[in-house]
């Protein structure tokens, strides 16, 4: 314990020292959004993080699609943040497509236990196995972010909070104090074990976890107490323990399915058997999505591409970036992206896609594009519509200019710049003298 000890005085002593500070909030469907000062802009929408998740990303990919006909199915989650997407692609998939049933015996190979009347540090042990014939299908998500903290603490937020008070902002934000008083219903839930699930797989991506100084003052900061869940904290301290214990280990899945077993709730057990078959796979990437891409050998069936704004991170909207896609999308794959912007929608027109826009039944509005290079996947799903006369006419304009980054390695200040000045010099009607124009004929 003298270890852990340490590590409390040491979160003691960097409250007031960390640089890293969140600005997150309740959002109306009770799951947690997150602000951006530096970007000026909400990673998630005030009417409800998950429910965005769910009705930009999840519905309208027609997820049963791939399910049912692939053995495995590729995801590529771009902007990671705090996982709302993954987290809601594995919780619809826990939900109807993974197998709850038949598991046998089997041997796992040596691993470190944490058996107190066990006379060696490690040994081979039986643990329960799904039956993998009974597997219905496996995932494999890649996720990729640059901002560390961010993924290192999704793990430990809340699925949800039923009742919160929307007056509780530590930060001053009109525009979120404003939407938070609109009533909404919120109709999505998260399973528990989706938190165990990310945290065991980016102990054993990023072992570095446990010597993070600025993720322990985070989730040790009684200012945030309120967003993160307890039980997924006092497990990542219980492998802390271990980690100082036992030092690097060679089968990290192994031995965390092991303690996993003796010291985490039933209800929790299946999401460490999930992992150990393989038949989830959640890989994390703190990387530029632009290098993460072109390093890729993989091809995805869906693609979520969940950056910042366009005017904010065009880095990641370019026409070169969309190219990239395109070549690391399956004839038969899709992307999906919140952005109804005119020039990122030529850049996947430009790239060779077939566009589409997300429609939400429930709110009887457009909300999103999906790109993909066979047309049928757009005419065949409820949730997508064919773009409209006037929305191809809208490419056609200045507001249809893509944004540019040859090699893939401009800043987005630089792409921004370069963007400005072509606009600028473009002979194309302009946006808003289109708008006018069909307004006046209609």
């Amino acid at each position: 314990m003298k270890i852990y000890k340490e590590f409390e005085l040491k979160i003691t002593y960097f409250y007031n020292t960390s640089m890293y500070k969140l600005y997150s909030y309740f959002t109306n469907d009770g799951s947690i959004g997150l602000f951006s000062p530096e970007a000026d802009d909400i990673y998630h929408s005030t009417y409800g993080a998950l429910s965005e998740a769910y009705e930009k990303f999840i519905i309208p990919a027609n997820l049963k699609k791939y399910f049912n006909s692939k053995k495995q199915v590729n995801v590529l989650d771009i902007c990671y943040g705090i996982g709302y997407n993954s987290k809601s692609l594995l919780n619809y998939f826990l939900e109807n497509f993974a197998t709850k049933k038949n598991c046998q015996n089997n041997n796992i190979d040596t691993v470190y236990t944490n058996k107190q009347n066990s006379k060696k540090e490690h040994e081979s042990i039986n643990i329960d196995m799904i039956d993998t014939n009974n597997i219905l299908s496996k995932i494999f998500i890649h996720a990729v972010d640059t901002d560390k903290n961010l993924v290192f603490l999704s793990p430990f937020f809340k699925a949800k909070k039923n009742i919160f008070d929307k007056n509780d902002l530590t930060f001053n934000n009109d525009k979120i104090s404003k939407m938070r008083n609109n009533k909404f219903k919120n109709k999505y839930k998260l399973k528990k074990s989706i938190n165990y699930i990310l945290l065991q797989s980016i102990v054993a991506s990023y072992p570095e976890i446990f010597e993070d100084i600025e993720l322990k003052q985070l989730i040790n900061n009684k200012e945030y107490s309120q967003y993160f869940d307890k039980s997924v904290i006092n497990f990542y301290r219980f492998l802390l323990n271990y980690w100082y214990k036992y030092g690097v280990l060679g089968k990290i899945i192994s031995f965390l399915h092991n303690i996993y077993y003796q010291h985490i709730s039933k209800s929790n057990k299946i999401a460490s058997k999930y992992l150990l078959n393989k038949i989830i796979t959640f890989k994390l990437e703190i990387n530029d999505a632009r290098k993460a891409i072109k390093n890729s050998n993989l091809l995805y069936d869906v693609i979520f591409l969940d950056a910042f704004t366009p005017a904010k991170c065009p880095c990641l909207w370019s026409y070169q970036f969309m190219c990239e896609l395109y070549k690391h999308l399956n004839d038969d794959g899709i992307i999906l992206t919140y952005s109804n912007s005119a020039n990122i929608r030529n850049a996947f027109v430009q790239a060779g896609f077939y566009i589409g826009k997300i429609y939400n039944h429930s709110s009887g509005k457009y909300m999103g594009t999906v790109a993909v290079k066979n047309k049928k996947l757009i005419n065949e799903n409820n949730f997508i519509d064919e773009l409209s006369d006037y929305d191809i006419g809208l490419l056609n304009t200045k507001a249809g200019i893509t944004y540019q980054d040859p090699q893939l390695k401009l800043s987005n200040q630089e792409i921004i710049n370069n963007h400005k000045i072509e606009v600028e010099n473009s002979n194309l009607e302009s946006s808003s003298k289109y708008i006018k124009r069909n307004k006046k004929g209609n």
